[in-house]
Order: C-alpha cells, then sequence, then structure tokens
C-alpha cells in the first residue's frame, strides 16, 4: 500500500501537482521534468515563483533596474522581466566601474522554529538549498531591446553562496539558435556541464552584465526575460 501510495504521489508531482508540490525541499533526483523559477505572472514585488527572493544587485557607478511588462512571446500574452543596466568600466572599487545584475534564490530561508517550554528561544533552522541533482540544464526566454546587449548567467550553490559570488557561463549568445541575443524572443538552454557546482545544494541563478563583455567606453541596454526554469 505504501508503496502505491508513493507512486501516486510522484505521478501528481509530474503532471498535475507541480506548482503546489515544487515549494519542497529537497526536490528528489528524476521526480520532474520541469521546476519553474520564475515565470513573473504573479503580483509582483522581490518574489520568485518558488517564494523565494529575487532583485537587482549593483555596485556605483554602474546600475541596473527591474520591472514586470506586458509582453506576447509566440502570439501569447505574458508578463515578463524587464532587466535596464549600466555598465561602468571606470570608477568604483579597484577603477573597475563596479558590477550590476540581478539574481533569482533557489535556496529557502531560515524558517521559524516554535517556541517549547524547554527551549523557549530556539534559533532558526538553517537554510535549505535546493537539491537540482534530477534536472540537466537552465532555461528561458529571452530578447533584448536593440539585439546588441550581452551577458552571463553565474550560478552558485552553498560554497559560492558563502563566499557571495558565482560560477560564470559563456556569453549568452553560445546558448541561443541565433548565435546572439537579437530583438525576438529565443529560448535559451545552458546545460548543467556549464557549471562546476555541487547540484545538491544549489542557492542562486543571476544575470550578470560584466566589464568583459562591453567596450572600454561601457554599455547600457535592456534585456527582457520569463519562464527562468530547471529542466
Amino acid at each position: 500500500m505504501k508503496m502505491k501510495q508513493r507512486s501516486i504521489a510522484l505521478a501528481v508531482l509530474s503532471v498535475g501537482g507541480f506548482l503546489g508540490l515544487a515549494l519542497l525541499r529537497p526536490i528528489p533526483s528524476g521526480a520532474v521534468s520541469l521546476l519553474m523559477v520564475d515565470n513573473f505572472e504573479g503580483p509582483g514585488g522581490l518574489k520568485n515563483t518558488l517564494d523565494n527572493r529575487a532583485n537587482v544587485f549593483l555596485k556605483a557607478p554602474s546600475k541596473a533596474m527591474v520591472s514586470v511588462q506586458n509582453s506576447s512571446i509566440q502570439g501569447k500574452k505574458t508578463q515578463v522581466l524587464m532587466i535596464r543596466y549600466e555598465k561602468k568600466q571606470t570608477g568604483g572599487p579597484f577603477d573597475g566601474g563596479g558590477w550590476a545584475g540581478y539574481y533569482t534564490l533557489l535556496k529557502s530561508p531560515g524558517a521559524l522554529v516554535a517556541p517549547t517550554p524547554e527551549n523557549p528561544n530556539p534559533a532558526l533552522a538553517p537554510e535549505k538549498y535546493l537539491d537540482a541533482s534530477g534536472y540537466k540544464a537552465l532555461t528561458f526566454q529571452v530578447r533584448g531591446e536593440k539585439g546588441t546587449e550581452n551577458f552571463v548567467i553565474g550560478l552558485s550553490d552553498q560554497h559560492w553562496d558563502l563566499v557571495g559570488d558565482s560560477v560564470k557561463s559563456q556569453e549568452i549568445g553560445k546558448y541561443l539558435p541565433a548565435g546572439k541575443l537579437t530583438t525576438e524572443w529565443q529560448k535559451a538552454t545552458i546545460p548543467f556541464d556549464e557549471f562546476f557546482v555541487d547540484y545538491t545544494r544549489l542557492s542562486g541563478i543571476s544575470v550578470v552584465f560584466e566589464g568583459d563583455l562591453f567596450p572600454a567606453t561601457g554599455s547600457t541596454g535592456k534585456i527582457y526575460l520569463d519562464d527562468i526554469a530547471l529542466e
């Protein structure tokens, strides 16, 4: 009977009950074919579909901002994330122009623990990193405002999370059908093999506008993202 119940639970997870069950940690290897990190269809704010934090990161003089906008992909109305960036190449720390980008967290924050008579002031339960060992790639829809924009993707596990950094992909064009960003929507597929991290303890995904992607004069631009997922 227990085996039958387990089989039913896995079927619900992979077919119809994904949205409700995807918040569980850890996610068993092979249990689902797609984990939606963010489709930007919610009420807005600084949280993704996993109910974890998402926001820009920046260091002056570079800048970044985001907003959710209405759009259409392949004739289907949807909401997408617009990221506007201004990457400087001079000024700021080490005269490197600062930094700018966007992150969305895969790890869940530490949870409150109910007090007991024996422990009236319990510490928070630890953060829960995402077990993504059942997935093979990071995917998302993307386009540029002009088609001249550029960025890399960062992926962090527990180690890189603790040092405040991530492992970077190659330039985004490598993972697009057209070989570069264009003004048309394309699906980016970045195999996990591009990153040397612990996939059983993932922390976050970032969109990074690094200095060596742009000319010495710096760069400004807008990109649009939708349906960030693990497949």
